[in-house]
C-alpha cells in the first residue's frame, strides 16, 4: 500500500489499518504531511500489539 506522499506504508502498519476502517478512513482523508508523521511513527512500533495500539490511537486523535 503506497501513501498519497508515494511512500510505501510499514506492511503492519497497512495490515493493522486493513482491520480498522475507522481508522483507515481517517488516514485516508489526512494531509500528505499528517499521513508521513503517522508513517513515521509506525516505523517505530517492536510488535504487532503495539502497531495495533498505534492504528487506534489514529482514531483517537481525531476525535
Amino acid at each position: 500500500m503506497i501513501s498519497k506522499t508515494g511512500n510505501e506504508l510499514p506492511v503492519g502498519f497497512a495490515m493493522e489499518l486493513a482491520a480498522d476502517l475507522d481508522a483507515m478512513d481517517i488516514f485516508a482523508d489526512m494531509s500528505e504531511n499528517e499521513q508521513q508523521v503517522w508513517i513515521d511513527g509506525a516505523r517505530r512500533m517492536n510488535t504487532r500489539d503495539e502497531m495495533r495500539e498505534y492504528v487506534r490511537s489514529i482514531g483517537r486523535s481525531a476525535r
